[in-house]
């Protein structure tokens, strides 16, 4: 119930340490934490994501992962790369 309401526990909490961009647009986001996140469904248009910027993973509706930037609004599909 905590993830259809929004009251989920974070993930991860990280920094920022970079991030790069793949042929479609979506973005490969490093954690200092060493997680790497790579955005799902990247519509072209390349994240605003800075490097030192605090970075918030929380669980999302059936097995998916939200990512937050600082305190933006605007959150991104991601999944953990192996």
């Amino acid at each position: 119930m905590q993830i259809l309401t929004g009251s989920a526990p974070p993930v991860a909490v990280s920094t920022l340490a970079s991030v790069q961009y793949d042929g479609d647009g979506a973005f490969v986001a490093t954690l200092q934490n060493g997680q790497v996140w790579h955005e799902v469904n990247g519509l072209g248009a390349k994240a605003p994501l800075k490097v030192g910027a605090r970075i918030t993973i929380t669980p999302g509706a059936m097995g998916s992962y939200n990512l937050k930037a600082g305190d933006a609004s605007h959150s991104y599909k991601v999944e953990l790369k192996s």
